[in-house]
């Protein structure tokens, strides 16, 4: 406890453990997920869970090469960055209708008779799914077309996010390559070093458990 209360801001945890966003019972449900902001400030726990994860993995009896374990990081980074891209600008969308901007992009892409598609599917996660789909299409660089902008708010949040996300997905995708092509090469050479230390071993007749130490 007394380690925990000294890594941690007991302010900061009680905060973003408070329900806030029950007021949205008393406000309207539409302010839900502008109440649920207070949850950001747990993210640079993000980061230590990461790292205590990643030493679990370096002191587990399996044997995990450091070249899986990036591409194992790159995943989840990837996969944490099209959600927030794709959760912004599913916002985008609730912000253009809080301010009145006219027609918003979930709402054109509701009513385009070529694709009949409705946000409410799957319990209402198919809107969040045309999100993340629209995150990894604009940042990529392809762009379909299929779901666009309709007004300056989104105009405005879709350049910065395909301007800055163009940069960061193809840099992880692109690492994520790189690695993958070096994972077999690293677990070759992995194989190799415990073969020769199992020999040498072996060779002077050296305790069982140092011996399963030593592999580990």
């Amino acid at each position: 406890r007394e380690r925990y209360i000294r890594k941690h801001s007991l302010l900061k945890e009680f905060i973003a453990l408070v329900p806030i966003d029950l007021l949205g019972i008393v406000l309207g449900s539409r302010y839900f997920n502008v109440l649920r902001v207070s949850k950001i400030l747990r993210f640079p726990s993000i980061y230590k869970y990461q790292k205590t994860a990643e030493k679990l993995l370096v002191e587990s009896k399996y044997s995990i090469s450091q070249a899986l374990r990036r591409v194992m990081k790159l995943n989840f980074v990837m996969i944490v960055f099209c959600h927030w891209i794709g959760c912004i600008w599913y916002m985008c969308a609730d912000l253009s209708y809080e301010i009145n901007m006219g027609m918003n992009w979930r709402e054109k892409d509701t009513s385009d008779p070529s694709l009949a598609i409705s946000h409410s599917d799957l319990g209402g996660a198919s809107g969040y799914l045309r999100s993340v789909y629209w995150a990894i299409v604009g940042m990529s660089t392809v762009g379909y077309g299929d779901i666009i902008p309709t007004n300056e708010l989104e105009t405005t949040a879709s350049t910065f996010i395909i301007l800055f996300g163009g940069l960061v997905l193809p840099a992880v995708v692109g690492g994520l390559a790189a690695y993958m092509g070096n994972l077999n090469k690293t677990a070759q050479s992995q194989k190799r070093k415990v073969a020769k230390a199992m020999s040498y071993m072996q060779k002077h007749c050296m305790d069982k458990v140092l011996v399963d130490k030593v592999i580990r």
